[in-house]
């Protein structure tokens, strides 16, 4: 036992057994160096290369699963009701009840609902280098009720084809965007079923836009239907009653949903509100932006006006 290490130190037994630990190999003095030691002294590969790394590694063992619970229920709620409609399109004869409760896989092959979740893209930040992989155009089908498009990679009539074979389409995330419209996005974050993504560009626009009052429409989190005209943000609330409706009894489906009372004052109409500060280290006082939370960010939008 080395000297001044009282015997308390070391385990019962091991300290009248002459255990010795073995001694570290001397800088520069290592012909015979070990395969750790080897691999110490190899360089690190660079970011990129290490996140191409990963994934590759992630292709040949058993990947974890995405928690259904960690999603978003309103955009899962919106998936399924546009698979159901869908569904009833290609069975007009059939009854609600007799829709599929799951699309995709069998209802009880949970191996199936694991593989489809891994099937999906890959989001940016994982990209390593290649975040121009990540970018896709997709076509929206569907809005949640706060306003998120609801897009696929496929056309609506692909999507058909899909679920008369029993298959289904991953889904992405789309804000700011209208029913009918292709746009360009990037994938974000892989979430239970469907991407979170962030509109890039609108390649082929809805009827039903309009451009938004609002200078900071887009970048603020605040608003979702700006680009809608009044009226039809009023029939879009409407549906969202009536979708809602269903979704808690499909025996509510045959309730008439009345249309909505429009307001006297569509905009400046609130007499509160709670600004946000996004104070950080360094940051010079007149510099402080104050605001509201930007859309799709942990970070502040400063509003000027």
């Amino acid at each position: 036992m080395p000297e001044g290490l009282p015997s308390g130190c070391m385990p019962e037994g091991v300290a009248d057994s002459g255990f010795k630990r073995a001694a570290s190999p001397a800088p520069g003095s290592n012909p015979d160096m070990s395969d750790g030691w080897r691999a110490l002294a190899q360089p690190l590969p660079s970011e990129p290369e290490q996140k191409r790394a990963k994934l590759t590694r992630g292709d040949k063992r058993k990947a974890q699963g995405v928690r259904k619970a960690n999603a978003d229920e309103t955009v899962l709620d919106a998936v399924e009701l546009f698979l159901r409609s869908v569904w009833l399109e290609g069975h007009p004869e059939a009854e609600a009840s007799s829709v599929p409760k799951t699309f995709g896989w069998p209802e009880t092959s949970k191996q199936g609902e694991a593989e489809f979740c891994r099937a999906a893209p890959i989001p940016a930040k994982l990209a390593g280098g290649a975040e121009a992989d990540c970018e896709f155009d997709v076509f929206v089908h569907e809005l949640t009720e706060r306003g998120v498009g609801i897009a696929t990679r496929e056309t609506l009539d692909e999507v058909r084809t899909m679920i008369s074979k029993g298959s289904r389409p991953w889904v992405f995330t789309a804000p700011f965007t209208l029913r009918g419209e292709r746009v360009r996005v990037r994938s974000v974050r892989h979430e239970w079923g469907y991407t979170q993504s962030d509109t890039l560009s609108i390649s082929e626009q809805s009827p039903l836009r309009i451009d938004a009052p609002c200078q900071y429409f887009g970048k603020c989190s605040g608003c979702h239907l700006q680009h809608v005209a009044y009226g039809d943000q009023l029939e879009f609330k409407r549906q969202v009653v009536e979708r809602a409706l269903v979704q808690a009894n499909p025996l509510f489906a045959k309730l008439a949903v009345s249309s909505v009372s429009p307001s006297p004052l569509p905009f400046g109409y609130r007499t509160k509100l709670t600004p946000h500060f996004d104070i950080r280290k360094d940051t010079p006082p007149d510099q402080v932006a104050i605001g509201f939370a930007m859309a799709g960010q942990r970070r502040v939008l400063d509003i000027e006006d």
